[in-house]
């Protein structure tokens, strides 16, 4: 009797097609497996970007703070020796106290590395610890609270000192201390420098937060500082150095010969 069954046949068949199914699925495991590594190794190093930038926008709040509060010891003395004795500071730090009252900071901020990591859900995906993605979202938003809240003070300090300016130029007193006399007579000048103070310690204590926020990042994603400040050098050698002199204007100064005139 002929058989129908032929067992060389399907046993041909069989390893043929599973041959060709574990073909399939070498060629798409790798291709997944590479597929997902390119994913982890750009969360990582999207993370690393952002925590750079975070470190950076740190240190540049730092700066400023430091410079507020060299501003506020020398706003707090020239108000503490109204209105008669302002003399004693001196015709110098007289200078130095209107000049700052006056002055300007550009402040720039690069949002570039937030929207990234903000819009990568890749990356999100990849991250062990979800409360990682939480701190990162906290930093930039009390860093924003921070940008906004020094600006406002700058605006209501820059219109005061406008104000000030358009009724009679500090340079046409007749010397330092009538100039500086004449700033701290004026009530948008004295708001200003009320809270000026609570400002400084807001800002502060919200910088300590983030740096808090971002320190615990690093520790918990296994981030060395030196990792850190590598991609620094790398970003840095397309960047451009911009001294602190630069950010501020010069054409407010109250001059010394100026005032002598």
């Amino acid at each position: 009797m002929k058989q129908f069954f032929d067992k060389d046949f399907w046993k041909n068949t069989a390893g043929c097609t599973v041959g060709t199914l574990i073909g399939i699925l070498l060629t798409f495991g790798t291709s997944s497996y590479l597929e997902n590594r390119n994913k982890t190794e750009m969360a990582q190093k999207t993370v690393m970007l952002t925590l750079h930038n975070l470190d950076a926008s740190t240190r540049n709040m730092q700066t400023l703070l430091d410079e507020l509060q060299q501003y506020d010891t020398l706003f707090t003395r020239a108000a503490s020796l109204m209105p008669d004795r302002l003399g004693q500071m001196g015709s110098d730090s007289l200078q130095m106290f209107v000049n700052a009252f006056g002055s300007r900071r550009l402040l720039m901020t690069d949002h570039t590395t937030s929207s990234i990591f903000s819009n990568s859900f890749e990356v999100w995906q990849c991250l062990d610890d979800e409360k990682v993605i939480g701190r990162i979202g906290n930093c930039y938003s009390v860093l924003d609270v921070c940008r906004k809240e020094y600006l406002r003070m700058e605006e209501l300090r820059q219109k005061a000192y406008q104000a000030y300016w358009h009724e009679c130029p500090p340079m046409d007193y007749p010397d330092a201390e009538k100039a500086a006399k004449a700033l701290l007579e004026r009530y948008d000048v004295r708001y200003v420098l009320s809270i000026h103070s609570n400002v400084i310690q807001m800002l502060k204590h919200t910088h300590g937060i983030v740096c808090q926020l971002n320190e615990r990042n690093k520790q918990v994603l296994h981030i060395t500082q030196e990792e850190l400040d590598e991609v620094g050098k790398l970003l840095e050698q397309n960047s451009y150095n911009i001294k602190s002199d630069d950010m501020q204007t010069p054409e407010n100064n109250l001059n010394e010969n100026e005032v002598n005139e």
